[in-house]
């Protein structure tokens, strides 16, 4: 807990180093030393001590070790610190109130989640600015910056933990609907769908299983996936799922959500970890165009790249400037069971191709 007054910072000699993090000044203080037999010194044993604004600062705002480990240091009598600091930040502010503005997601958030809508916005642009969501930092953020709240109140951290576990599913799928019911669904859209994961440090969750993450450390995954317009990448729709499900499988079900949405003409953007032939007969079926990258070697379209190499990568025709590539479409069966023809859009890159040589 750092108290609301500001203290001389201890001099250096007393072991005093400072480490900024996320904008914040940190000092620590060594309060002992253990020598390591392995790397023959002495390595600190350090806490903090305080915070302070500006890395130059002479003053800084103490916690409790301050007062453990300092006792006899000069304390001030009066408070004079205002709740707020005497410079606010206000461009990232400004940019992000008129994009709130644009969408009317003041308006939606009002509704779904009522007077504490406010923090629900600062606690969005909390997490823009300063690409951070720990909620224990926000306070520090909510000192220097405007705020969406009434009378731009400031909250603990504590309360924004216990709102956040106040957020509903039921609030969630309600924004979710009422956002995609104010896009346009007769023009024809490209949504473009990918997903990750993220490894748990949070404990005993419902919603983390094991599963198959890119950094496999043994820990229980939670994935989540997100849809956007690919014309101007607006966010659309998103999904979470235990990290059991792996992405192939739960394509169909996303699919099937731009349909529940009310997107008809639709065509989708696909990574090739979607691949399967499954899921592009199930798009058939539906209807949806699409388009999937494919590893150029994978064996289904191995031959077919093969087939068009050397007719196309040094012919003037078959540039496109814009890319800096060469390419070529050629229209054939996906595997020998597909119902149609298909057009393949295969690519040669000269640069990548010279870089990979040379390493």
């Amino acid at each position: 807990m750092y108290l609301d007054y500001e203290v001389k910072i201890p001099d250096s000699r007393h072991g005093i180093t400072r480490k900024t993090i996320r904008g914040i000044t940190y000092i620590y203080y060594a309060y002992d030393r253990k020598y390591s037999p392995d790397k023959h010194y002495t390595i600190p044993r350090n806490t903090t001590i305080g915070k302070c604004l500006d890395i130059s600062s002479e003053t800084m705002y103490p916690n409790t070790n301050f007062l453990k480990y300092f006792p006899e240091a000069g304390l001030p009598e009066m408070n004079e610190k205002s709740d707020r600091s005497a410079c606010l930040r206000i461009g990232a502010f400004i940019v992000i109130r008129k994009i709130i503005a644009e969408y009317h997601l003041d308006e939606i958030i009002g509704r779904l989640i009522g007077k504490d809508a406010g923090l629900f916005l600062d606690l969005a642009a909390y997490s823009i600015v300063t690409e951070n969501n720990a909620g224990q930092y926000y306070p520090d953020y909510a000192y220097n910056h405007p705020l969406f709240t009434q009378g731009m109140k400031l909250y603990s951290d504590s309360k924004v933990s216990s709102f956040i576990n106040c957020i509903t599913r039921d609030q969630c799928i309600a924004f979710q609907n009422e956002w995609n019911s104010r896009h346009d669904h007769r023009e024809k859209i490209y949504i473009t769908y990918d997903s990750t994961n993220k490894n748990c440090q949070a404990g005993d969750l419902e919603c983390v299983e094991t599963g198959h993450p890119k950094d496999d450390n043994g820990k229980t995954v939670l994935n989540y996936s997100i849809a956007y317009d690919h014309n101007n990448s607006e966010p659309l729709y998103y999904e979470e799922y235990p990290g059991s499900i792996v992405d192939v499988s739960q394509l169909q079900q996303m699919l099937l959500k731009a349909k529940g949405y009310g997107y008809r003409q639709t065509g989708f953007i696909l990574d090739r970890g979607y691949f399967s032939k499954e899921n592009i007969h199930f798009m058939d079926k539906n209807g949806y165009e699409f388009i999937i990258m494919m590893k150029g070697m994978k064996s289904l379209v191995r031959d077919l790249v093969l087939s068009a190499k050397g007719s196309f990568e040094e012919k003037r025709e078959y540039s496109l400037r814009d890319y800096k590539v060469n390419g070529i479409t050629v229209k054939h069966q996906l595997y020998p069971s597909d119902e149609k023809e298909r057009y393949f859009h295969i690519y040669y890159n000269e640069r990548k191709q010279t870089t990979e040589r040379e390493n």
